[in-house]
């Protein structure tokens, strides 16, 4: 309403010094009525005004626009022409409304940058089998002045042409561990580009997460609760022999809400200790999400591989053999997974103990190790 307000005081001003015959001219900037807000520093605006017909209308869009995704609606009509001028660093979109001089709805939608969303996870350890977990949204706004604007929030991207680099993935040994997906995320833009290049793609959407309406000032970060809940979860204990010097310990935390999780970085604490931060994938309701807290102090693990050329009559002439070796200095007993990898065209396996052999050339054992014990897993394989 307070648009309609200001649109038509410009107009009444105006109208003493022009001609009976002229058209009116409207002068407006665009701010969003509702946005929808991806993870990589590009929002879906849209802005609604009445204008008068018969007018000529010049409209300020953001300085960060894509101008080649704006949209313009006049009473839900696409406009047939209109121009854009770049003028004192401005866009400036003009045309001519149709019809007579009453009221006309006009909407306009367009993509922009300078405002983006990331979640923000916090996970308490209280045992093994349980975590409180926090979920906030944080929204950075660095162009506009929002004043109660519907906000929705994408778990998802917008593909652009722009080379960009990436944020932290998913580790290894997260994915041996078990993901329910395994994607790589693209990192926030720094700033904002004074000419921001056409976009190209389409747009990835995991799930939309409703914000109600937000009030914020340009340069200010928003906090918003999007769930507090505690979870289950499985503790998992882990040693990739292939790359590792430790065993890693992952939560497997079951996700009970009502809200998928989107893909972020989770800080974990135990015992009022900071633990460090992790990425956990998208996880949907129902499903697993993995969080690696740390490495396993208690327990000391080393692999040894020996390689040796024999003569026989077949094409596989390099005998290998390696040991893999797991001490429990821990009082008590611990179960675990130790993931091998073997390389391509590797045959003629023995292995000491059973093992699972998994795509990706992986060897998977499950093991029990008692206090102060030591487990040794020897397999040997022809190259």
């Amino acid at each position: 309403m307070h648009k309609l307000f200001i649109a038509l005081l410009i107009v009444l001003l105006l109208l003493p010094v022009l001609p009976a015959s002229a058209e009116e001219d409207i002068f407006y900037t665009s701010s969003p009525d509702a946005l929808s807000v991806f993870l990589n520093d590009i929002a879906y605006a849209r802005d609604e005004i009445n204008l008068p017909g018969e007018s000529d209308v010049q409209i300020v869009l953001p300085a960060t626009v894509y101008q080649d995704t704006l949209l313009v609606y006049e009473n839900d009509q696409r406009v047939p022409s209109y121009r854009l001028r770049v003028h004192d660093n401005q866009i400036v979109l003009r045309w001519t409304t149709s019809g007579d001089a009453d009221l006309h709805a006009v909407r306009l939608e367009y993509l922009m940058r300078g405002i983006s969303w990331k979640p923000d996870y916090d996970m308490w350890i209280v045992d093994d089998e349980n975590v409180q977990f926090d979920f906030f949204a944080e929204l950075r706004n660095l162009t506009l002045s929002l004043e109660d604007v519907p906000v929705q929030l994408i778990a998802g991207r917008v593909d652009t042409s722009q080379v960009v680099s990436t944020v932290t993935t998913v580790t290894l040994n997260q994915y041996f561990a078990g993901y329910d997906a395994f994607a790589n995320a693209n990192a926030l833009p720094e700033g904002i580009a004074p000419e921001p290049a056409p976009l190209s793609g389409a747009a990835s959407i995991q799930h939309i997460y409703d914000a109600g309406t937000i009030t914020a000032e340009p340069g200010e970060l928003v906090y918003m609760a999007v769930l507090q809940s505690a979870l289950t979860a499985r503790k998992v204990l882990l040693w990739n022999a292939s790359s590792d010097n430790e065993v890693t310990v992952i939560y497997k935390i079951q996700n009970q809400t009502e809200q998928p999780f989107a893909e972020g970085v989770v800080r974990s604490y135990e015992n009022g200790l900071f633990l460090g931060s992790d990425f956990v994938e998208h996880t949907p309701i129902g499903s697993e999400g993995s969080v690696t807290v740390g490495g396993l102090q208690t327990v000391r693990v080393n692999r040894e591989s020996t390689r040796t050329y024999e003569e026989n009559n077949t094409d596989r002439d390099y005998h290998n053999e390696v040991e893999l070796t797991i001490s429990n200095f821990d009082e008590e007993a611990i179960e675990m997974e130790v993931v091998d990898i073997y390389p391509d065209g590797a045959s003629r396996f023995e292995l000491d103990a059973e093992a699972e052999q998994e795509i990706g050339n992986r060897l998977r054992w499950t093991i029990t190790v008692e206090p102060g014990e030591t487990v040794v897993l020897r397999y040997e394989y022809w190259t």
